[in-house]
């Protein structure tokens, strides 16, 4: 059965009337979804076109096109492919952005990197709507059509940052195909990555501005004691807001996170440091038998608080003491510190981070440190 209705151009002389050509074209039909729900649907598309010849082929080429998608899943309300079996299959017939969309619902991945992917999709979309790539199935794809959409990026002032990461996304879906051995090699691999320099992060570096955080504590103590916490821990908003009372052994001055970086979903041990061991003492002993020990008024509480809503109450106080930085640069400020003392090895450990070159991104002092350092060699001949 088929999932629309006729297809119907207005002006309804349009394949006769060379007048019409001064007036708009629209194509109504109606879509049934795979619930039954039908949607009326239109599109244009061939307006920029004066000559009426011309017009009238090109309307009929978009309706088969059109046709073309919805016979192959396409739903014109979401933009995404439905699977009448409710199993998202891929073989290589499967239409590119299709597949991709599959891709990305198959992952298992945290809900902040899918939804990055996700996010991805909308300028894959944009892009291969542009090259026609959409009507190709999948195991047609090429390297140069990859190549090709990423220019277009390029070519419309996207960011390398965004290019790269959009490079990353779909390499991560043709690690995908390839495992299914629709391709034999995932050959985005092979597209080179465009340069990019990370913009210099914001850190806490003089007597003056540590003196601006500490008057946090007069202003709102509980909010003090947190960002306090979370300098010291290396962790992220995201990771903090799941510890529990049970998660912590205040004793061996340790506690545990539940570490979400991808699609990997590990738990991994986080020392408590010994300058900020009292305010984990009395939060421990405040918090009752599985509460979130940083919940609602940075307090223990049964229920969680969002990692936003952490992130946005550390920044506003940041700000009302007059340092203009966000809450992340309190966990920047402390990997700088650790770098320029015990080295990039140490900050790396610390932060989490699984290369040293990503902690060289946070560590912004480190690099003049080194060179301050070697100085002061002591090698003479």
């Amino acid at each position: 059965m088929k999932s629309y209705s006729e297809m119907k151009v207005y002006p309804v002389n349009w394949e006769t009337s060379k007048k019409t050509i001064s007036k708009d074209w629209i194509v109504r039909y109606n879509f049934t979804d795979k619930n039954g729900i039908e949607y009326p649907t239109s599109f244009k598309g061939m307006n920029h076109i004066k000559d009426h010849t011309e017009r009238v082929a090109e309307t009929r080429r978009l309706i088969a096109e059109e046709q073309y998608l919805l016979d192959r899943g396409y739903n014109p309300k979401t933009g995404e492919y439905d699977t009448v079996s409710g199993l998202n299959l891929v073989n290589g017939k499967t239409l590119f952005l299709a597949a991709c969309n599959i891709a990305i619902e198959t992952k298992d991945l945290v809900k902040s990197s899918k939804e990055d992917m996700i996010n991805s999709m909308k300028h894959i979309t944009k892009y291969a709507t542009l090259l026609k790539l959409h009507l190709k199935p999948i195991k047609d794809i090429t390297k140069a059509d990859i190549k090709q959409l990423l220019i277009h990026m390029k070519n419309d002032q996207h960011t390398n940052y965004r290019i790269n990461k959009t490079k990353s996304h779909l390499s991560s879906c043709f690690t995908f195909f390839t495992e299914l051995d629709i391709f034999q090699v995932n050959f985005v691999r092979g597209i080179s990555k465009l340069p990019h320099i990370p913009a210099k992060k914001e850190v806490i570096r003089t007597p003056e501005e540590w003196k601006k955080f500490h008057s946090i504590k007069n202003l709102n103590y509980n909010v003090y004691v947190f960002l306090y916490i979370f300098f010291y821990c290396g962790s992220r908003f995201e990771e903090m807001i799941h510890v529990k009372k049970e998660d912590v052994e205040i004793d061996k001055s340790i506690f545990w996170i539940n570490l979400k970086k991808g699609g990997v979903h590990t738990r991994a041990m986080r020392p408590i440091n010994f300058h900020a061991w009292n305010y984990w003492k009395t939060l421990y002993d405040i918090a009752k038998p599985d509460q979130y020990l940083f919940s609602f008024n940075q307090m223990p509480h049964d229920e969680p608080v969002t990692a936003n809503s952490l992130y946005r109450i550390a920044s506003r106080y940041l700000r009302k003491v007059g340092l203009n930085i966000t809450g992340y640069a309190l966990k920047h400020s402390y990997i700088n510190m650790v770098t320029n003392v015990y080295g990039l090895s140490k900050g790396k450990e610390l932060a989490g981070h699984t290369t040293e070159r990503t902690t060289l991104n946070y560590a912004v002092d480190y690099e003049q440190q080194q060179v301050e350092k070697n100085k002061n060699i002591d090698i003479c001949i």
